[in-house]
């Protein structure tokens, strides 16, 4: 360890943060307004605002998941370049606890609104969905949701807690746990959150299946993490927060911006592509609904928001390391992967809603108060979370035995 310590001397500084008044203002704004528009939603279409509230819960909830995945890749490979902007993912990654929250209460207040196969009465008359009954039931459904988040909750706070602690003792040993403890997250977390996405998304259409889809769902919610990683961390550059971070550990997350806008397109294609080609009747369903003429159009632009543009635009060496190009890609993806889990929901509950009478706007693409509020709602509890968390440890591990590595990192 004694090379990565030779210059300690330059960074034993520990770095706090304290959330600005407007930005918890913010917050709560967006928190209480969302949830007046979104209880406003449950009075006119209760479908739809429960719609919208699994599409909001889910957004985040996979935002949080990307950045702790990038918190366990940097402890697996022993990635020192990444140490000095490390506290921001697991800033966001202690998101997670509340995300179980919001998960919990939108898919068991809303169940019957969301899921035909909740329905004993559709359940009895549907062959298929008697033999998925075993699996597909709101006592396992709920069950599994909470052991499932309940378990990443845990394990995330077990690797911010060591951390954290290594900033006041110093002892090498929080790194090599740490290093333990992200082996077993990534596995666990890899697995169960194919199980998590086919109760959540997948079982909204209880007949379609894609075998590609829990890979789906990672690629979005990685991407997405590292584009919230670098919106934070250049905004805490910018305030001075976090002032060891330079163009190299930018250059570094632009390029891993880069790659799993890539990586999550070409998982797009794929699942496409194998789908449309095999012409299964089970599984064209999907995308004959969301290829329909009122969801066409926001279906292709998905594909362009969250790949051709960032891809053309990052592809230069330097628009990798520039904020004033990073920061409004980072923005677009966030806001294609929002759109990417609105096509995932939407189309599929609203012809739902269609079936049981309760449809009041159309099959078609419709952004109402539900869909702000719900975002809008729990978007103000995220930005709480994650900047109260924040401002509870050190900017800076102080004492990580990759640290002075991190910050004399160039390429």
């Amino acid at each position: 360890m004694s090379a990565h310590t030779e210059h300690a001397e330059d960074v034993l500084q520990p770095t706090t943060f304290t959330t600005p008044g407007n930005i918890r203002a913010l917050a709560l704004g967006l928190l209480v307004v969302g949830g007046a528009l979104f209880a406003y939603g449950l009075t006119t279409e209760a479908w739809r605002a429960w719609s919208a509230g699994l599409i909001a819960s889910y957004y985040f909830l996979s935002i949080a998941l990307g950045a702790s995945v990038v918190v366990a890749i940097m402890h697996v490979t022993k990635a020192g370049w990444g140490v000095v902007i490390r506290r921001v993912p697991e800033a966001i990654m202690s998101y997670i606890p509340v995300a179980l929250v919001t998960m919990l209460a939108v898919t068991g207040l809303g169940m019957k609104s969301l899921y035909k196969w909740s329905h004993p009465d559709i359940v009895a008359e549907d062959h298929l969905l008697q033999h998925k009954a075993v699996l597909l039931n709101p006592t396992g459904f709920l069950t599994r949701l909470v052991l499932i988040l309940g378990t990443w909750s845990l394990l995330t706070f077990f690797i911010r807690k060591r951390s954290i602690t290594q900033d006041t003792d110093g002892d090498v040993k929080h790194t090599e746990r740490n290093l333990l403890f992200s082996v077993i997250y990534i596995i666990f977390m890899g697995l169960t959150l194919t199980l998590g996405v086919l109760d959540w998304l997948m079982s909204l259409e209880p007949h379609w299946f894609s075998t590609m889809f829990g890979v789906y769902q990672f690629a979005g919610a990685h991407v997405s993490g590292v584009a919230m990683i670098i919106l934070f961390t250049l905004a805490l550059k910018k305030g001075g927060f976090l002032p060891h971070v330079n163009e190299n550990h930018i250059h570094d997350l632009g390029k891993f911006l880069f790659g799993l806008a890539t990586f999550w397109a070409y998982i797009w294609i794929g699942q496409f592509l194998l789908i449309w080609y095999a012409n299964i009747p089970e599984e064209t369903g999907y995308f004959i609904i969301r290829q329909d003429t009122g969801w066409l159009c926001l279906w292709a632009t998905n594909l362009v928001i969250n790949w051709t543009i960032p891809f053309f635009v990052l592809l230069p060496r330097p628009n990798k390391h520039n904020p004033k190009i990073l920061v409004p890609i980072a923005i677009l993806i966030l806001i294609g992967h929002w759109l990417d889990v609105y096509l995932q929901v939407m189309p599929a509950t609203s012809h739902f809603a269609a079936e049981q009478k309760t449809l009041l706007s159309g099959t078609g693409p419709y952004f109402g108060p539900a869909e702000i509020g719900a975002t809008a709602a729990v978007a103000g509890l995220f930005l709480l979370t994650v900047t109260t968390f924040l401002g509870k440890a050190s900017l800076l591990p102080s004492k990580d035995p990759y640290l002075s590595e991190s910050v004399h990192h160039h390429q």
